[in-house]
């Protein structure tokens, strides 16, 4: 197959198809209906699908995962991974392995933690080792810390997962975390680090009020975590994020 060209016209028709709305799953060929991915083949001029060529395969794995994950509508969806979107065009050209790696550290140094003080907030005997955990998480500054620190976390929530859905939700969100700092495939890894903050965003839900609303933002955290490690690589479609200003 002949590798699609990218520019600004087709960024902007990008944006324009994912602007109406994102699915779970593949969906159909039809705007407002399809995945992220998929959209992308839209805008292009392929044949429906979810693999454009012009999106590297982690970074592709990163954002299948998160599209499919548990965002209230397709509206959210839309607003949440509409940078992204845009930002992926040419990372075929970028180290996926780089990208895999930032978006683990990213993902454990920022959303683990808000993990781990939901889980927390809903106990007393466990708050302050997930609170440890949490400021561990936060310090991190360099990728091969994060799988000792997500495993630490890890244990900290385990102690307290049986009996709360948050807590759960935590000790899944590190144990991914944790998978993907070891992952020696940069797509699995970025497929990890994806569920890692989906997961993350059921724990927020599990002790919020507005539901809806917080795991909408965990997700668009984790979206704009993927768009800031295309950035700092270099990926070709970062040239034109002004068109979601």
């Amino acid at each position: 197959m002949t590798k699609p060209q990218i520019s600004r016209e087709i960024a902007a028709k990008v944006l324009h198809t994912v602007d109406q709305g994102l699915s779970r799953g593949l969906g159909g060929p039809e705007p407002g209906k399809m995945c992220v991915e998929a959209a992308v083949c839209y805008a292009l001029g392929l044949p429906h699908g979810d693999d454009p060529q012009c999106v590297g395969n982690a970074v592709r794995r990163f954002k299948i995962r998160l599209n499919d994950s548990n965002w209230s509508s397709p509206e959210a969806r839309a607003k949440g991974m509409r940078r992204v979107a845009i930002a992926q065009l040419g990372s075929d050209q970028i180290d996926q392995q780089a990208f895999a790696e930032e978006v683990t550290l990213q993902v454990v140094k920022q959303l683990l933690p808000i993990a781990l003080r939901a889980a927390g907030s809903m106990t007393v005997d466990h708050k302050d080792s997930l609170a440890a955990a949490a400021v561990a998480c936060e310090s991190i500054t360099l990728f091969i810390q994060t799988r000792e620190v997500a495993l630490q976390a890890k244990y900290a929530a385990a102690a307290y997962a049986a009996d709360a859905y948050a807590a759960y939700a935590a000790y899944a969100d590190a144990y991914a975390a944790a998978y993907a700092a070891d992952a020696a495939d940069a797509a699995y890894a970025a497929d990890a680090a994806a569920y890692a903050a989906d997961a993350a965003a059921y724990a927020a839900d599990a002790a919020a009020d507005a539901k809806k609303e917080k795991r909408d933002s965990i997700l668009s955290m984790a979206a704009e975590i993927a768009t800031q490690a295309l950035i700092k690589l270099g990926s070709k479609g970062c040239e034109w994020l002004d068109l979601c200003d």
